[in-house]
């Protein structure tokens, strides 16, 4: 076991790696320092600090320029094994992120997972075949649980807030909507402020839904949304509406079908309502993300852009 005790006197990299440089094929510091992407006066400065630090004469100087010396030479060679170490250190550890880039864990809020996330990983395989996609569907609060505890790479979620610590990025625009059965919308005669908005029962996802939280930021100064029904499935969300019990508050993407298909109807809202929203990956702070969850950010926030 070595003495690492000590460790902070050890000789720099970089000046390990002019002296190699100079033993080997370079000609002179400048070549040297060119060669490693250094000014010649830091390059310089660096072996002059190595020699000091090692107390071995490692230069010898001339009018013709500076070499290394017979005793440079030596230090040089055992240099060489240090860089070498440090290159196998390296690709060790690429090859370990390189892995890890083989799979990607993403925790998706309901209506991203259903809706948005499909088209996204469609053209995502296509192009990054051997990278994999495991999905995990919670509501946006569990979501952001998932990612603070590392249980996942990426978080996809609808809410308005987020958490100040968390990196973010906008993947994606949405807006909630209103919507009923066609014959509940015949007394629905005009677009709604958010006022009168505040005094229909609706049916509403559960609390800790990102779908939920628009809703209540929209509505929360005049009390709130009033509950004719809470649910956690998107589906069970729209067969109650079908059925004339209450409008459904939803998402725009979720909605889509129903409108086609005249099970439900757009009831008029007031352009003040606040009901537009953006769509996010998030991850942790103290995590860097993998290679192919970066490719699958990457891919997510361009089709999106």
């Amino acid at each position: 076991m070595q003495d690492l005790s000590r460790m902070q006197d050890w000789p720099e990299l970089p000046a390990l790696g002019l002296l190699v440089t100079l033993s080997a094929s370079a000609q002179s510091i400048g070549q040297a320092a060119e060669a490693m992407g250094l000014a010649q006066p830091n390059a310089s400065r660096s072996l002059r600090n190595l020699e000091r630090d090692l107390k071995v004469p490692l230069l010898g100087r001339s009018p013709r320029g500076t070499q290394l010396t017979a005793e440079g030479h030596a230090v040089a060679q055992w240099a060489s094994k240090v860089i070498d170490a440090y290159a196998d250190l390296n690709a060790g550890t690429r090859a370990i992120q390189d892995a890890r880039a083989g799979t990607v864990r993403v925790s998706a809020s309901l209506t991203v997972a259903e809706y948005l996330l499909p088209r996204y990983l469609t053209t995502f395989t296509s192009t990054h075949p051997d990278i994999d996609v495991g999905l995990a569907v919670e509501n946006s609060s569990a979501v952001i649980a998932a990612v603070r505890e590392q249980r996942c790479d990426l978080g996809l979620i609808e809410s308005v807030s987020l958490p100040e610590d968390f990196p973010a990025e906008v993947v994606g625009h949405d807006r909630l909507m209103i919507a009923s059965a066609p014959t509940f919308a015949e007394a629905w005669t005009h677009p709604i402020s958010a006022e009168e908005l505040a005094t229909v029962p609706l049916l509403v996802r559960e609390v800790g839904s990102g779908t939920r939280e628009v809703l209540d930021a929209a509505l929360a100064q005049f009390g709130g949304a009033r509950v004719a029904g809470e649910y956690g499935s998107n589906s069970a969300l729209k067969i109650a509406a079908a059925t004339g019990l209450a409008p459904v508050v939803l998402s725009e993407l979720a909605l889509r079908d129903d409108f086609s298909a005249r099970r439900l109807v757009p009831l008029p809202v007031e352009s003040g309502v606040a009901l537009d929203r953006e769509l996010h990956a998030v991850w942790s702070p103290g995590r860097r993300l993998s290679a192919g969850a970066t490719a699958l950010l990457e891919h997510m926030v361009s089709v999106h852009d």
